[in-house]
């Protein structure tokens, strides 16, 4: 597990593949293993992607200040600093959505195309969460760390999925429980995601934007996709049919897809053949 010094921090990372460059921003407890082969592999067929795990989480340093999603966003960019790199796509997915919203907002320099995942502006506007989807994200007393990690996965994923990708579920519980992401990490990200608000900065956002929900996502209900698509000037929009908020472990193969079309124009910066949804 490669680290690097940025900022003040030492993170872990991962540069694979070739092809203009590809910052992968994970979401809410989860870490640079967290995106699974089957999407990786065919994302390093056409990008050079740069995965990390974000501050308290992984192998990254854990410091003990409060922790915002523009500090996970300024580390980001330090990232690339570190690896040199001067404009990158991005490709966050939720809470990493989130960061991705705050590095175009702040370092609109920095960013080619923009594909934002499950994600939102706002929990101050967005449809919030089922309560028992939200009581699955909570630390549970007398659950070991296996059984809660179980027990949000299956908050999160389609239920198909459960079944179907059941052998794929085990092995990214393994991979989650080799680092696990300290308790005191998830209650900051939990006060920093329920600060970030963007809904009134959107239209500051040029880069062109594809916004991707699954259309039976229970932690992120998709019309926080429909208020991002809306609120940034010619973004578009694809639907997941039967994917939940995990849809890059659940469709690997179409979400992969869309991300290559819609970054395929040789000069690097994203097309426009992903239609627009109606």
């Amino acid at each position: 597990m490669p680290t690097i010094k940025a900022g003040e921090l030492n993170f872990e990372y991962y540069v694979e593949g070739d092809g203009p460059p590809l910052l992968m921003i994970m979401g809410f407890a989860g870490q640079a293993n967290s995106w699974g082969e089957p999407i990786m592999s065919r994302l390093r067929e056409r990008f050079t992607c740069i995965r990390f795990s974000n501050r308290g989480t992984g192998a990254s340093d854990k410091p003990e200040t409060p922790t915002t999603v523009r500090q996970m966003a300024d580390d980001a960019i330090a990232l690339l600093d570190a690896l040199e790199i001067k404009r990158a796509h991005v490709f966050g997915i939720s809470m990493g959505g989130m960061i991705s919203q705050e590095i175009v907002l702040n370092y609109p320099e920095r960013v080619n195309g923009l594909i934002l995942g499950c994600t939102t502006p706002g929990w101050a506007h967005g449809e919030t969460a089922r309560p028992d989807v939200a009581a699955a994200m909570a630390p549970e007393p007398g659950l070991s760390r296996e059984e809660q990690v179980r027990r949000f996965l299956l908050a999160i994923c389609a239920p198909s999925f459960v079944e179907s990708g059941a052998e794929f579920l085990e092995k990214m519980i393994v991979v989650s429980l080799e680092k696990p992401t300290p308790i005191e990490t998830l209650v900051k990200q939990t006060v920093a995601v329920q600060a970030f608000d963007s809904l009134d900065r959107l239209s500051q956002i040029k880069a062109p934007a594809l916004v991707i929900h699954g259309d039976i996502d229970r932690l992120v209900p998709p019309s926080n996709g429909d208020m991002l698509a809306a609120g940034i000037a010619g973004a578009q929009k694809l639907t997941l049919e039967g994917a939940a908020h995990m849809f890059f472990w659940e469709q690997p193969e179409k979400t992969a897809e869309a991300i290559i079309e819609f970054l395929a124009r040789p000069d690097g910066r994203a097309s426009a053949r992903v239609p627009a949804e109606a």
